[in-house]
């Protein structure tokens, strides 16, 4: 809580916000969001965006603008830089209290996801989400040297990432003018108390155009990390097998074997670069293997 409220403080010595730090979320991406309150009592979100100032003021005008004309997103009131770090100060939308992951649940964050279609149609200026997972001046073959030589399994997958996403007209599959969000896990969907979805929240990796449906399966891969527990919860399967139908129903084969593509080609690497552990690897090798075969 003290470097919290140090925050808190360097935010208010540079903008006389005078935010009161209320406590901290239990989720998040950038190790959580600081909960806090206006002056007048409003309560207000504090978050680390991953990026640099230009691009955080660019997040906080589509999304303002968004919610301007009823996207479920929230407003953000300040965008702060303090040194090397950039800080959201956002609205904190109501949600009911967490009751854990349901079919309900999954359905809700499927069906607020498609709210978000055409939502860029206007806004040529918000980046491509191929940006995302190819930022400029990166080279996706470093994969092979992550990969080490002995491994013809891991190989054989890189080898299979890389020729789905450097074909021909790959990319385009993943264009579109809909609002994308490139981590959306469970986590970052509220709900009321009906378990209807209220609002997309937690938006500091970017706002970014593409297809939509791009987003479901992060959210998939998301679920797999409690799918290969030694003793998965039974919620968690019928979570996982539920979204598999989802994306089934939703994208055609040919389109969605390129989405996994894509976002195996930003995890994998991630979890060889880490050195993460075996298991982690043996199944991300495994969820490519089932995603990319025909």
């Amino acid at each position: 809580m003290d470097g919290d409220s140090e925050l808190i403080r360097a935010i208010n010595r540079r903008t006389g916000a005078g935010l009161i730090v209320r406590g901290r979320a239990e989720h998040g991406k950038l190790g959580g969001a600081i909960y806090a309150e206006w002056p007048d009592g409003r309560p207000a979100v504090v978050t680390l965006f991953d990026g640099e100032l230009p691009a955080a003021r660019q997040v906080a005008e589509i999304l303002n603008l968004l919610q301007d004309r009823g996207y479920p997103v929230p407003r953000h009131e300040l965008v702060v830089e303090l040194g090397d770090q950039v800080v959201f100060v956002q609205q904190r939308l109501p949600q009911a209290a967490s009751t854990g992951l349901s079919l309900a649940r999954i359905r809700g964050i499927a069906a607020i996801n498609e709210r978000f279609a055409g939502a860029l149609a206007d806004l040529p200026d918000v980046p491509p989400v191929t940006r995302w997972f190819r930022p400029p001046g990166t080279d996706p073959y470093l994969i092979l040297d992550l990969v080490p030589q002995h491994d013809h399994r891991a190989r054989d997958v890189a080898e299979e990432i890389l020729r789905i996403t450097t074909a021909e007209a790959s990319e385009d599959r993943l264009a579109g003018d809909d609002l994308v969000h490139v981590d959306l896990s469970a986590a970052n969907v509220l709900f009321d108390d009906q378990e209807r979805p209220t609002a997309v929240v937690d938006w500091n990796l970017g706002v970014y155009r593409g297809d939509r449906r791009l987003a479901l399966v992060q959210t998939r891969f998301d679920r797999e990390w409690f799918v290969r527990r030694a003793d998965p919860d039974q919620v968690e399967l019928a979570a996982a097998h539920l979204l598999d139908e989802i994306l089934t129903d939703l994208i055609p084969p040919d389109q969605l074997r390129t989405f996994w593509a894509f976002w195996l080609l930003h995890q994998l690497p991630r979890a060889l670069r880490r050195g993460a552990a075996a298991p982690v690897i043996d199944w991300q090798l495994a969820l490519a293997e089932s995603r990319l075969s025909h």
